[in-house]
């Protein structure tokens, strides 16, 4: 008879042992053994003492749970139950457990169009360890996702396992039978009324294959993702559709010839006209400074006899829009104000004769400067640090600035010495107030070379050079060049010294 202890199984309490006097609540029983079952690589003493279990000692089920979480947790197991037995007269306690096979290897085969490292990146399975089906199913999944991505639709991926004979070990295929790949054929467009269907997938990347070899008609899940949400929002965008939206996407692939057709529907929305334009919050800079940057202002135009005359209000377009964003955003950042919060904001109504109208507004928290606590250097260990300071235009207490931050960048770049390209420079609170700490990390490169040869000529002789040449000599950013040209009619010396800081100095030898 067989009453399970754990949580997954409900053991009923008339089928307990009496408890206690010490009464530590009804569901407890004292085993006087444990039972270990299914266990063929797992030692039955391992599995005892992973549990905490123990003879003659009072067990709840409390303590049952704990007992299979912690089983479970150990990943050797796929299943693990805990049973309350009546053995001759004798109460046991069964640990049941069916043990994960060992992945002694995995192999895929079938795999031509893709390189077959490509693939392996996205199934690594650790052999030598316990592995479960979910594992397997899950590099499955993700073989069939790279294969779908590159355009084979029609590809599938199935998993062959075989066990060994005592089936605790187990090699793992997965094959890949990759089919033909995915052309696009078609893009269909449905929902759009104002912009035509030739207009919509010349704005797209993923466009049919035609006569030429340039359209391949290639079918690529990324560059077609990029399509709904990036290309085709930016080209409705600029012709005033603020509101558009990709609805739906279907991909239709013909088994047989492997051409697929693209359905794309779409909700244009109202194309929107530039209206009003706010700016609340700044103080850094005044409205007109600012108002530079707006990029609706309607141009001026010279008309016949030299007469001036403004265009109309313009169409919006959410690429200009948050062009001039951005470059309201560094014109900020640039002046230290790193924290600045700029909130572009389109109010959307209808003018008087109907007609949707976008009126606009930069919403400024401007925040604290930031100044420039700490400039410290990171990772030099040829290089005198004086060298590397000397590139740097960001100085500790300057108001911080990013097109500083930049140049400085690209200053100690441009040194030479450092392994290309280095990081970009870490910027770190200092402090409450809001100040920074600005880091460069760098990694010494081997720099300077010999060079020397040698040639015998007739009548001329043994002849040859050796050369040395170090742009960072003593690692102060002095350059010295010897060359020395030999032979029987020449013995030519030159020698080069540049030092770019006399005695740390600002002059230059």
């Amino acid at each position: 008879m067989s009453r399970p202890l754990a949580f997954l199984f409900l053991l009923s309490a008339a089928a307990l042992a009496p408890l206690p006097a010490s009464g530590q609540g009804s569901g407890a029983v004292v085993p006087d053994t444990i039972i270990v079952e299914g266990n063929r690589r797992v030692t039955r003493e391992t599995i005892v003492l992973t549990t905490g279990l123990a003879p003659r000692r009072l067990l709840s089920y409390r303590d049952a749970q704990q007992a299979v979480r912690t089983l479970f947790g150990s990943g050797q197991y796929d299943d693990v139950r805990i049973e309350q037995r009546d053995v001759g007269g004798r109460v046991a306690v069964a640990i049941v457990v069916r043990e994960r096979p060992i992945l002694v290897r995995w192999n895929i085969r079938g795999v031509e169009q893709i390189t077959d490292r490509t693939v392996r990146d996205v199934s690594q399975l650790p052999e030598g360890r316990p592995i479960d089906q979910g594992t397997v199913e899950r590099s499955r999944s993700a073989i069939d996702s790279l294969y779908r991505a590159r355009g084979f639709a029609l590809a599938s991926v199935t998993v062959a396992r075989r066990y060994e004979a005592d089936s605790t070990r187990i090699t793992v295929v997965f094959e890949v039978h990759e089919g033909r790949r995915v052309a696009i054929a078609r893009v269909q467009v449905e929902g759009n009324t104002r912009v035509s269907d030739k207009e919509i997938v010349g704005a797209m990347h993923s466009r049919p294959e035609g006569f030429w070899w340039f359209r391949s008609g290639k079918y690529d899940s990324p560059e077609l993702r990029r399509d709904l949400t990036e290309r085709l929002p930016q080209f409705f965008g600029q012709r005033g559709h603020a509101d558009f939206q990709v609805l739906s996407d279907t991909l239709v692939v013909d088994e047989r010839t492997g051409k697929a057709t693209v359905i794309v529907r779409v909700s244009e929305g109202e194309p929107y006209r530039v209206g009003t334009f706010e700016i609340a919050g700044n103080r850094r800079f005044s409205t007109e400074e600012l108002q530079v940057l707006y990029p609706f202002e309607g141009p001026v135009r010279t008309g016949a006899l030299g007469l001036s005359r403004a265009t109309g209000p313009r169409v919006f377009d959410q690429g200009l829009w948050d062009e001039a964003t951005r470059a309201a955003q560094l014109m900020y950042f640039n002046n230290g104000y790193i924290y600045v919060h700029l909130d572009p904001q389109m109010v959307r109504r209808t003018d008087e004769a109907g007609r949707p109208v976008a009126d606009l507004r930069w919403v400024i928290e401007e925040g604290r400067p930031a100044v420039v606590n700490r400039v410290d250097i990171v990772g030099n260990q040829v290089t005198r640090e004086r060298v590397i300071r000397d590139a740097i235009t960001l100085l500790p207490g300057d108001v911080f600035r990013q097109d500083a931050l930049v140049r400085s960048y690209q200053n100690v770049s441009n040194l030479g010495f450092f392994e290309q390209p280095i990081p970009t420079p870490e910027t770190r609170p200092a402090n409450e107030e809001g100040d920074i700490d600005v880091v460069f990390t760098v990694t010494e490169k081997r720099t300077g070379n010999v060079n020397f040869g040698a040639s015998v000529g007739q009548g001329t002789g043994l002849g040859g050079f050796i050369g040395l040449e170090e742009p960072n000599l003593f690692g102060q950013g002095k350059r010295g060049k010897f060359q020395w040209q030999f032979g029987k009619n020449i013995n030519d010396f030159d020698l080069a010294y540049t030092d770019p800081a006399i005695q740390d100095s600002r002059l230059s030898v």
